[in-house]
Parts: structure tokens; C-alpha cells; sequence
């Protein structure tokens, strides 16, 4: 069943939202977009340009090191769970999706699991949450820190300060911004108010967009407004244009990435136990998916939720 399974792996940002069909899987994340079908190009263009294509147990076991971490720059993070947990759930609403990929992924999510526990606990409790934590809290020394967005990643790093700051939180969306502020107890700047954020000194921003919300304009004001200062983006694409850096206040995805890609030998080791199992577990999922394909057409199981909310 896996030999239907098709890949297509893209660099953030240059895939647009509308060029694939419904029926394809899709998890967007900040390193990479990826697009799983079975046994169909889901594109509406024959031609998809800077991609990379797997197919079979080959994407199959792509997959799952993507959602183990493997594949991120802070390895082992957590936040692919999440993402991929997000993304099926969409999936899994649409009117158009494919049974056969949804038991790929009910699969991948339960391998997904025995493989983190068996091998990954401990490799990296630095996501990109609590490595933005430290910045703020243990060396800038934050009272008050602006959250942008109302994602997951901005649910993560309002966990991560209110125990130690004050937290607000200014996003777009209005109804999840008030279920965030009546769930932690923080308070909100309306998304039409945001140029007032030039005022406030510790903005962590996790949108994500093509188009720039923070411009070299709102970063020179911000920056003669606040002497002690602290801008960390972990939006991407990058939502900021500064030529500002580390050094003057401004922290961006890759120099998280930086401070989290350290890996000691130890951890290397399980690390490389973990992919010699991953590719095991890939050719023994290969033959008992044909199995189960042979013996039933009933292709969804009540399992995949109870797999999912496990992970």
C-alpha cells in the first residue's frame, strides 16, 4: 500500500496555499511545506518548481522522522507534533479526503509515538518556545512581554512566560485571541492597535507571512523608544525587514536555531538508534499495510483519534 504513497517536500513560502487540491495532505511548518497524496499529483500545474519528491516507504519514513524531530534544526523539538496533530485534524474534516492516506497517518502517527518513547525522551528539551523563554526571561530580565499571533506557537510561549511576566497578546484573529486571553488571564492589544507596539520593549513574534507587518520604520522607532530592548521572531516567512540583529535587540528564527543545534554524543547515539529503527519500522509497516489492505476495504479505524490524542 505504501508503493502509492507520493511526497512532495517544499522550502517555506514557496509553495502558495491555493495551488494543491483538498485532497492531498499538508503540514506547513517553518523549514519546509509538505504535500502527501496517494497515487495522484495533486497540483493544478503539471510543473511544481524547487520541490523535492519521495514516494513510497521512502516518504513514508521521511514522514516519520519529520514528526520526531529528525528533521529540525533544534532535534527532537516537540512543536512537529503539534503542527502534524493540527494539520490531520484538518484533513480529517475534509469533505474530500483520501481513506487510504488517512490510515497511512493513523499508522505514522502511532509509529511516530513508540519511536519518541523508545529512543528520543531527553534528546531536546529546548523547543522553540522555551529557548525564546530564556532570552526574555533569564537574561533580559522581562516584566511584560507583547505575544503576536494566536497560533499554537503563540499558546507555547505564553505557557513559557505568564509564570514570570505579565503577558499580552495582540493577533489578527479576534475569537481566538479572546478565548487565549480568558483561558491564561492576559491582557489584549486589538491587531488595529498595533503601531502602538513601538512603546513596548519585549514583542515576541510568531506570525508567519509573506507580506512584512514589522518594517524598518516601526523597528527605528521601537528602538529609540525602548533603551533595553528585545525583539524575537520566530515567524516564517519572516513577517520583520530590519537590518537590525542580535546585537541590537532583534533575535530571529535561525539564531534560535543556532543556540539549540548542539547536539552531545550521547544524544547523537540515540539519535542514530532511532533512525536504524524508523527505517525497521518503515519496512515492517510496508508489508502489514498490503496485509490489511488484502483482507479489508474498511480503510478507517475509531483507532486514529485515540492514536492522535495520545501522541
Amino acid at each position: 500500500m505504501l508503493n502509492g504513497l507520493k511526497l512532495w517536500n517544499f522550502s517555506t513560502g514557496t509553495l502558495p496555499p491555493e495551488e494543491h487540491c483538498p485532497s492531498a495532505f499538508v503540514l506547513r511548518t517553518c523549514q519546509r511545506t509538505l504535500v502527501l497524496a496517494f497515487e495522484h499529483n495533486p497540483f493544478k500545474h503539471p510543473t511544481i518548481p524547487q520541490h523535492q519528491l519521495s514516494e513510497a516507504q521512502e516518504a513514508y519514513l521521511y514522514l516519520l522522522e519529520t514528526i520526531c524531530g529528525l528533521k529540525s534544526k533544534l532535534i527532537g523539538e516537540n512543536e512537529i507534533v503539534g503542527q502534524f496533530k493540527e494539520a490531520y485534524k484538518i484533513y480529517a474534516q475534509s469533505t474530500l479526503k483520501d481513506t487510504k492516506l488517512l490510515l497511512i497517518l493513523e499508522k505514522l502517527f502511532k509509529d511516530a509515538k513508540d519511536i519518541r518513547t523508545q529512543y528520543l525522551i531527553g534528546i531536546s528539551q529546548k523547543t522553540y518556545a522555551s529557548l525564546t523563554r530564556k532570552h526574555f526571561i533569564q537574561r533580559a530580565r522581562a516584566q511584560h512581554i507583547i505575544v503576536v499571533g494566536s497560533g499554537q506557537l503563540a499558546e507555547d510561549l505564553i505557557n513559557q512566560f505568564k509564570k514570570k511576566a505579565q503577558v499580552s497578546i495582540c493577533a489578527r484573529n479576534t475569537t481566538r485571541v479572546e478565548e487565549l486571553a480568558q483561558l491564561h488571564q492576559i491582557n489584549v492589544i486589538p491587531w488595529e492597535e498595533r503601531h502602538t507596539l513601538v512603546n513596548h520593549p519585549f514583542i515576541a513574534n510568531s506570525v508567519g507571512h509573506n507580506s512584512v507587518i514589522f518594517d524598518n520604520e516601526f523597528f527605528q522607532l521601537w528602538s529609540e523608544n525602548n533603551p533595553q530592548k528585545l525583539f524575537v521572531d520566530l515567524g516564517s516567512p519572516s513577517v520583520i525587514k530590519t537590518d537590525m540583529n542580535l546585537e541590537d535587540g532583534v533575535v530571529r528564527l535561525n539564531d534560535i536555531f543556532d543556540e539549540g543545534a548542539i547536539v552531545e554524543e550521547q544524544k547523537q547515539q540515540q539519535i542514530n538508534l532511532a533512525r536504524e529503527a524508523m527505517l525497521s519500522i518503515t519496512l515492517k509497516r510496508k508489508s502489514l499495510l498490503e496485509e490489511k489492505l488484502n483482507r479489508t476495504s474498511k480503510l478507517l479505524t475509531p483507532q486514529i483519534k485515540a492514536d492522535v490524542r495520545y501522541l
